[in-house]
């Protein structure tokens, strides 16, 4: 880790990941936070931006779409009486944006740019690399990989779905407007 770069308390900064009933798993999250941040060329956690587009904290996006993921989940399983697996939710809500660590710097002007993985890998790909080196379940890479567009594959569970909508949902929670409306018909 450069000198001067603050250490990050990944369960401090997230306090759903003590909801994570899987230890390994657990532990896998906090190792992939760790691993990326020592990669990052940031100095500062709150520096690293959403996007390039979209200069609001990552750190604050990633606590919006856990907490929201967390309760989501509580409301679903008392009006709908149904569980979600919680672990997969939980650690794909904290890994969905991890890889922007190393997807983006500061430019010379200041503002944020992609650096050379960022620019040669589909976001979240280099997140679902370092969760599968670390044996982290295929359920949950496949939330890393399906919740943007870029990843090239839709999610089709109800815990990769349900983090596809609130990625979206959070950033329109601080002011950007991301959304393309499609008409749909439930009904035949």
């Amino acid at each position: 880790m450069a000198e001067g770069k603050e250490t990050i308390d990944v369960g401090a900064l997230f306090p759903e990941l003590a909801l994570i009933g899987d230890p390994a798993l657990r532990d896998a999250v906090v190792e992939i936070w760790q691993e990326l941040w020592a990669m990052s060329e940031y100095d500062r956690l709150l520096d690293v931006p959403v996007s390039v587009k979209i200069e609001y904290p990552q750190l604050r996006h990633a606590q919006g779409v856990a907490a929201a993921a967390v309760a989501v989940a509580d409301a679903w399983e008392r009006v709908h009486d149904i569980r979600l697996d919680r672990d997969v939710l939980i650690a794909g809500a904290l890994l969905i944006d991890v890889s922007k660590l190393v997807e983006t710097r500061r430019g010379p002007d200041g503002r944020a740019t992609y650096t050379e993985l960022g620019r040669s890998l589909p976001h979240a790909t280099y997140a679902a690399h370092a969760a599968l080196n670390r044996g982290v379940r295929l359920d949950v890479v496949h939330c890393i990989l399906s919740h943007s567009p870029n990843g090239g594959k839709a999610p089709h569970t109800v815990e990769a779905q349900l983090l596809d909508w609130l990625d979206q949902a959070d950033i329109s929670a601080f002011g950007f407007d991301i959304w393309t409306r499609k008409v749909m018909h439930y009904q035949p």
